[in-house]
């Protein structure tokens, strides 16, 4: 099947798999809030278990955008398969934290019908930011996919580290978001697009304004850095990790670097592979650095979770050096480590 992505109506159909996901969560929302008066959270399996057959809708709707041609000009969604592949390691990730939660969300009593809906919004966030071609449009996922981990992370109530999670990770993640932002905003000065496709073009024919393009370069990677949690822009990560609840963390670990990654991939390697000379240096240093100070900070932490996070921000690291390397090989290496 061709889909001319000239025609906005066809949006719709390439956007299926999060538009399918989007409407489940509410239904999960809605469900959890009439079963609210339920006793012992006595629902939470079963919330639990429409979650998954929500990610189960979405993970068919990918399968079938399998089939799908895109025809037409540069829109914002892109259907390629190497958003079809990451949507696979997203929904997952959804599901296996949906399955390890089951048990939790009872024996701590927490809200399921909210947890359960926030997981899915924010995968459906993890999937809109893998799946575009546009820096305002990964800006609106990278959005969508943080305020619902702010929102897990500070969970349960019950626990002064969940709350101090929470509020940590939001005041942090508002910090690189302005990051981002700023970067965008230069790269579109610089390039007069948010478009990858188009400032790849102004780059390559010469029309870029240079000095500009350079800071934008700069604060995107510093954005992204916070997001991957790469070294120095780790800070967050212990603290979060060990706060927020242990389901939570697992999510964080996986979904949440995968999207930050798939996205940091596409706009290094698509929009300024032209100018690779300029950040190669930096991403270099970021990447040995994360690998070393991940790997032996971890060795002399004595909880768990903070060993996870140690252990999540060394394989940052190694995700890095997929970025640093930027060929072909490159591009599918990253997805494959992620999985």
């Amino acid at each position: 099947m061709e889909l001319d992505f000239s025609s906005q109506s066809h949006f719709l159909f390439a956007l299926l798999p999060e538009i399918v996901l989007s409407v489940w969560g509410m239904v999960v929302l809605i469900v959890g809030v009439w079963r609210e008066e339920e006793e012992n959270n006595a629902g939470a399996d079963d919330l639990g278990a429409l979650a998954l057959v929500g990610i189960l809708l979405a993970a068919a709707a990918n399968g079938w955008l399998y089939g799908v041609t895109q025809t037409g000009g540069d829109g914002m969604i892109v259907v390629d398969r190497f958003r079809l592949f990451a949507n696979w390691i997203f929904l997952l990730a959804g599901a296996m934290s949906i399955l390890i939660s089951l048990a939790y969300v009872t024996r701590q009593r927490l809200q399921s019908g909210e947890l359960y809906s926030l997981m899915l919004f924010s995968v459906v966030g993890m999937m809109v930011m893998g799946g575009t071609l546009d820096l305002i449009v990964i800006f609106l996922g990278l959005e969508v996919m943080s305020i619902a981990i702010y929102a897990l992370a500070a969970m349960n109530r019950r626990d002064r580290k969940s709350a101090e999670a929470g509020l940590k990770y939001f005041l942090l993640g508002a910090f690189s978001t302005g990051f981002f932002l700023y970067g965008i905003a230069l790269t579109y000065g610089a390039t007069g697009s948010t478009n990858i496709g188009a400032i790849a073009g102004s780059i390559l024919d010469g029309s870029a304004a240079a000095p500009l393009l350079q800071f934008g370069v700069a604060l995107l990677a510093i954005g992204f850095g916070f997001k991957v949690a790469a070294v120095p822009f780790h800070m967050w990560t212990p603290d979060v990790y060990e706060g927020a609840p242990a389901p939570i963390t697992a999510f964080m670990a996986t979904g949440v670097k995968a999207a930050a990654f798939v996205a940091f991939v596409r706009v290094f390697s698509v929009a300024f592979d032209s100018v690779y000379e300029s950040w190669y240096p930096i991403l270099w240093w970021l990447a040995a650095i994360t690998m070393v100070v991940g790997n032996l900070i971890a060795l002399v932490q004595p909880n768990v979770k903070r060993m996870l996070a140690y252990s999540s921000i060394a394989h940052g690291g190694y995700l890095l050096v997929a970025v640093v390397a930027a060929n072909q090989v490159a591009s599918a290496a990253p997805l494959f480590y992620l999985l």
